[in-house]
């Protein structure tokens, strides 16, 4: 389950000052704070009001603040209750006004409150179901999963008693309405600015201009996007085990609440174990001081490390002592987009070749020391529907440069590069590639596409971003090609975010601008087939159509890399980010 708010990057000087305290105090070896748990991340957060950000990273740790109605186990992948009592099943009203409609009946724990006392009821449900269908706010990515959702209707007896009624089956009905943040209305809307506006209009795409319009609306965008919301510890509230104590640019730090509610339910209740007093997000790039930090035990996990200190930093004894170093598939892929609506790249021929100009080989074998393996699209090659027959891409230039001769791209003036008359003008195929600056593995990978490539006559400048700067020009469509990873779902995918042509980005999230009527039917099929035969030959189709079309490139599904400290008990998980942090637990 990406048009999105930008967090203002203008801290007053105080707080720097306290953030700096704060790290001193806390990040000291030989000073650590009881329950404490320090994590390694590669890029700081952003954002930590999550219905405005995509981001990996704020999305994390926002996680620890807020909650859903259901989460993923982190080994089975089985959706749990997590503010309800129990995940609900999907029925078919027997009588009355609704027959024949599908329901689920939804109960929230009366033990769930927000951080006031008050107690997390229906209400917010709703509430937070008006914020993805608010018409000004960048939240188009959430609604997708919710096309589907027909009514939410509350108990009046209960408040913490609902149902959600649909208008037909979904593939993802239940999974959506649970993993979505559900926020406290009395601290995001405090002038019950959505009170009396309905869902039911709020879905209705004929009403959106007339809403958009709608002052009390414009008065909630206005409040709901202020960046007190995005990283103002006394304005972000969920009720989530943790707090946000500082947030900067090299740390991050929340703080366990005292008393929480779910503590007393964590026993019967997986998804609210929370053991951590502490939780610091430390942001550290350079491979030699993530190696210093380890051996002084500044960190107790450190994730996607370099794949060559990983191995270094295994047969090392002194950290062999402190750290286990895991390894795990993760449901991730790392990929090469391409922007359709580029000249360049309208061509499927050219995307083809491009595919042909990647040496696979030498990514897995040496950019990631084997930590990797091909796939043949975003989907988990473990899945029952995964194109398992499908005849992957490899790197061969005589290939790449028969479909570019075929495409018209030829080296006419022999510079090297082949070219060709666009809009009446001779224009080499010199292709931009955005690529993240938070991680060494990036600039291997960039610069290994940027030599094979240059076999076959083609030009990659390679562009070095923060990952939301990135984020932000795929989504506005400011770029040609780029190179950044992907998440997999555990279950089901849903291909309509990011390959329907009605989801084409700003308004969703399909940034390559892909478009084509046979995958459209498809996706379209996928989400509301029940007959699982039926359903995994569209899946197959569409993986076919994608493979052919290449509006991506599918580099590899990695391999998690873990060093974990020894002093904890902990969980990790082919799910991202692989581990769970609230989890771990000091060993006696």
């Amino acid at each position: 389950m990406n048009n999105l708010n930008q967090v203002t990057r203008r801290l007053p000087v105080i707080a720097s000052l306290l953030l700096f305290s704060i790290c001193l105090y806390y990040c000291k070896p030989d000073e650590p704070v009881p329950g404490t748990v320090n994590i390694r991340m590669e890029a700081a957060a952003k954002n930590l009001n999550p219905y405005l950000t995509t981001l990996g990273y704020d999305i994390f740790i926002a996680g620890r603040i807020f909650q859903s109605l259901g989460g993923i186990h982190p080994e089975t992948f089985a959706l749990e209750p997590m503010l309800l009592k129990k995940i609900p099943e999907i029925y078919t009203v027997a009588d009355g006004p609704r027959k024949g409609e599908l329901t689920a009946d939804f109960d929230i724990l009366d033990e769930a409150v927000w951080d006031n006392g008050s107690p997390v009821t229906a209400k917010d449900v709703l509430f937070s179901l008006k914020v993805i269908f608010h018409p000004t706010l960048p939240t188009q990515l959430y609604r997708g999963y919710f096309e589907y959702v027909k009514a939410l209707e509350a108990d009046p007896a209960n408040p913490k008693k609902f149902k959600i009624y649909f208008k037909q089956y979904y593939i993802l009905a239940m999974e959506s309405v649970c993993q979505v943040p559900i926020y406290p209305a009395y601290n995001y809307d405090p002038q019950n600015l959505l009170e009396n506006i309905s869902l039911y209009d709020l879905m209705d795409t004929t009403k959106i201009k007339a809403l958009a319009q709608n002052p009390n609306l414009q008065a909630f965008a206005t409040e709901f996007t202020n960046p007190k919301f995005s990283n103002d510890k006394t304005a972000i509230s969920g009720s989530g085990p943790y707090r946000l104590e500082s947030m900067g640019e090299q740390l991050l730090t929340l703080v366990k609440k005292d008393n929480w509610w779910g503590d007393a339910l964590a026993g019967k209740y997986s998804q609210l174990v929370a053991y951590p007093k502490l939780l610091n997000y430390k942001i550290v790039k350079a491979d030699d001081v993530i190696e210093n930090m380890l051996k002084t035990e500044e960190l107790d996990v450190a994730v996607a490390v370099n794949a060559t200190k990983f191995n270094e930093w295994k047969q090392d004894d002194t950290l062999s002592a402190k750290y286990d170093f895991k390894t795990k598939w993760i449901l991730n892929y790392n990929r090469w987009q391409f922007n359709l609506e580029n000249p360049k790249l309208s061509d499927k021929r050219v995307r083809q070749a491009l595919a042909y100009a990647v040496d696979y080989d030498y990514l897995i074998k040496t950019v990631v020391q084997g930590f990797g393996q091909r796939l043949a699209g975003p989907i988990n090659p473990s899945a029952a529907y995964y194109a398992k027959d499908i005849v992957l891409y490899n790197l061969n230039i005589q290939k790449a440069r028969a479909l570019l001769a075929e495409a018209g791209w030829t080296d006419t003036d022999r510079n090297g590069y082949v070219d060709k008359m666009i809009n009446g003008k001779k224009t080499d195929l010199e292709i931009s590639m955005l690529s993240t600056n938070s991680a060494k593995t990036s600039e291997l990978i960039s610069t290994s596409i940027q030599q094979s490539a240059m076999q076959a006559g083609i030009k990659i400048g390679i562009i070095s971003v923060d990952i939301s700067e990135l984020r932000a020009r795929t989504i506005a469509g400011d770029f040609e090609s780029a190179l950044y990873g992907g998440a997999m779902y555990p279950g089901l995918v849903d291909f309509y975010q990011n390959f329907y042509s009605g989801s084409l980005a700003p308004a969703g999230d399909n940034r390559t601008r892909f478009s084509n009527s046979r995958a459209d039917s498809l996706i379209l099929a996928i989400r509301t087939t029940e007959n699982e035969a039926k359903r995994n030959a569209f899946y197959v189709e569409m993986q076919q159509i994608l493979h052919d079309e290449v509006p991506e490139v599918y580099l590899y599904a990695p391999e998690q890399r873990y060093v974990i400290s020894k002093k904890f008990d902990y969980v990790i998980s082919s799910n991202r980010p692989g581990y769970y942090e609230q989890m771990f637990k000091k060993r006696k």
